[in-house]
């Protein structure tokens, strides 16, 4: 491909996507087209943007810190204040494995400055969770917003993945077909779960990459739960209460199993209609570990296995893809690629998470 005319093409609608092309624009000076859905209050978003996670690594606690630094300095800087918010997440485990696991990950974050507290929750065996205090939450339409008018002050072109068919060739490149048009890009980057999944040819035989059937939905606004935002490691599902009183979950594994086991977070709340479902395939690690790759001239480049915590990645990500990343977050990406030995990079699994397939 010859003079394109972008240098990078980044492929994905969440958070994590908007904030790594518009640094790559802005504090990197790359040429960037980015390829998302267009903005709707009709699409269900495919989770949320949480600064803490079910991590083990001493090392990803480490960049996360760093990060979530960097990324809300650069949101309030863009004029996406009002885009955070400070909650107090709640983790439940109730298997023996998770709590031991889940036990292990507190003690790490605490030693990052993660305030953490255990909780009993009654009638749950063995009955373990923990609360992190004030972890930034983003909420994506204002985030979204605030990025749309960021992007345009930069020159950063979106065009919308609905309408967009892009051909990614060999060495990476891309070639992106739009309203009878052709605009290329020298490189690609998969930086959510659809563009990504779209993207596995065969996610059976793939060694580090699985995919799960996955079912968001949102409900009619219903009283609060126990904290804003709840994840259920071992059941696969995650609710956020919205500020107006509507609950998001996202519940991994079978479609047909994922009002049950949505329902079972909410007991106690009462029938509640839902409002609004979509399904998509995630994209995990087998070992739950992050995968990044960074190939420039041998392929798309991909960010997988981040969780809820990506957004606050996105500044050490776009150091890396504009090939600036300092030592020890080159190594620390180096190391989470799929050729290196994954053994020494393996974190927390959940238990749906172990039942990756296509």
């Amino acid at each position: 491909m010859q003079n394109p005319a972008y240098e990078l093409a980044i492929v994905g609608s969440t958070p994590l996507a908007g904030l790594l092309a518009g640094l790559l624009a802005s504090e990197h000076r790359r040429r960037v087209v980015l390829v998302a859905e267009a903005s709707t209050a009709f699409r269900l978003a495919q989770g949320f943007d949480l600064a803490a996670g079910p991590i083990t690594r001493p090392e990803t606690w480490a960049l996360l810190r760093d990060g979530t630094k960097e990324t809300l300095k650069l949101i309030g800087r863009i004029g996406g204040r009002a885009a955070v918010r400070r909650i107090d997440p709640l983790f439940i485990c109730e298997m023996e494995e998770s709590a031991a696991a889940l036990s292990h990950m507190w003690h790490v974050a605490l030693g990052f400055g993660l305030a953490v507290e255990r909780r009993t929750m009654p009638g749950v065996l063995p009955g373990v969770a923990f609360r992190a205090r004030d972890v930034a939450l983003l909420d994506r339409p204002t985030l979204g917003a605030a990025l749309a008018g960021w992007h345009a002050k930069l020159g950063v072109q979106r065009l919308d993945a609905g309408n967009t068919n892009a051909v990614i060739s060999r060495d990476g490149s891309v070639r992106l077909h739009v309203g009878g048009q052709t605009i290329e890009a020298a490189h690609a980057v998969l930086a959510d779960d659809i563009a990504v999944a779209a993207h596995i040819d065969d996610a059976t035989s793939d060694p580090v990459l699985g995919l799960l059937p996955t079912t968001v939905m949102a409900t009619e606004p219903t009283r609060k739960l126990a904290a804003p935002v709840m994840i259920y490691l071992d059941r696969g599902v995650s609710l956020m209460r919205s500020p107006g009183g509507s609950v998001l979950a996202t519940s991994i594994g079978r479609g047909d199993a994922a009002p049950a086991m949505v329902g079972s977070c909410l007991a106690g709340h009462g029938p509640l209609k839902r409002v609004g479902q979509r399904v998509f395939r995630s994209v995990v690690t087998r070992d739950g570990g992050p995968l990044i790759e960074s190939r420039a001239g041998r392929g798309a480049s991909l960010v997988a296995g981040l969780g809820m915590a990506g957004a606050f990645f996105a500044p050490a990500l776009a150091r890396l893809f504009a090939g600036v990343a300092g030592g020890g977050e080159a190594e620390y990406f180096s190391r989470r690629g799929a050729a290196g030995d994954r053994r020494m990079i393996a974190d927390y699994v959940a238990p749906p998470a172990r039942e990756a397939r296509t």
